[in-house]
């Protein structure tokens, strides 16, 4: 069965197309084992929305009181790729589409994956042990602009694309990914940043 939920944005027509969408591709909707997986190929006029996300039921907690319907329920919903690597783990994707994604709000903005691992001496702050968290947009620049002229500092960073960069500050801004190094001056780290997330 599929679920798709709409808080004070209901929009008959686009909530029809998406489960169009969704029965015309149930057999993969179904049969992709990652918790949270975005599907490419929608699209809705005056929308934005490229991707329709699927979460599966054992990430989400849409039936609570009912946990053999919540069983076999998944969760569908518009979206934007930018929101989904398919590599999330359960927790991270229970995480994503409850506290993040507002995935019912169909009016929505995008909110890309930004998945972070830092540590930052001067201000003492930074994650801790090897898991890395959700950060938003807005909460990376911060942290980045923080790191500005503190060496032995660094911030890891995973994108929908699943692609890892780690940034550090050495005089200048440094980002590097898979023998890949990317040097920039203070004023184009937002600019990067923006690209690498979006």
């Amino acid at each position: 069965m599929f679920r798709l939920n709409t808080k004070d944005s209901y929009d008959a027509e686009l909530c029809c197309a998406v489960l169009e969408f969704v029965r015309n591709r149930e057999d993969e909707i179904i049969g992709r084992p990652a918790p949270l997986t975005a599907l490419p190929g929608f699209t809705w006029p005056g929308r934005e929305f490229d991707v329709i996300g699927r979460i599966r039921p054992e990430a989400h907690r849409l039936f609570l009181g009912d946990p053999d319907l919540n069983s076999v329920t998944f969760g569908v919903f518009p979206g934007y790729s930018s929101e989904i690597s398919g590599a999330e783990s359960v927790d991270q994707a229970a995480e994503r589409f409850s506290r993040m994604l507002k995935a019912s709000d169909l009016n929505r903005k995008p909110s890309p994956y930004v998945l972070v691992r830092f540590n930052n001496p001067q201000t003492g702050t930074g994650t801790i042990g090897d898991l890395p968290v959700f950060f938003s947009p807005d909460y990376l620049l911060h942290e980045l602009g923080l790191l500005e002229g503190v060496r032995n500092a660094y911030l890891d960073l995973w994108n929908h694309r699943n692609e890892k960069w780690t940034v550090q500050w050495n005089g200048h801004w440094l980002a590097a990914t898979d023998g890949q190094e990317l040097h920039m001056s203070a004023g184009e780290i937002a600019a990067w940043a923006a690209a690498v997330i979006g």
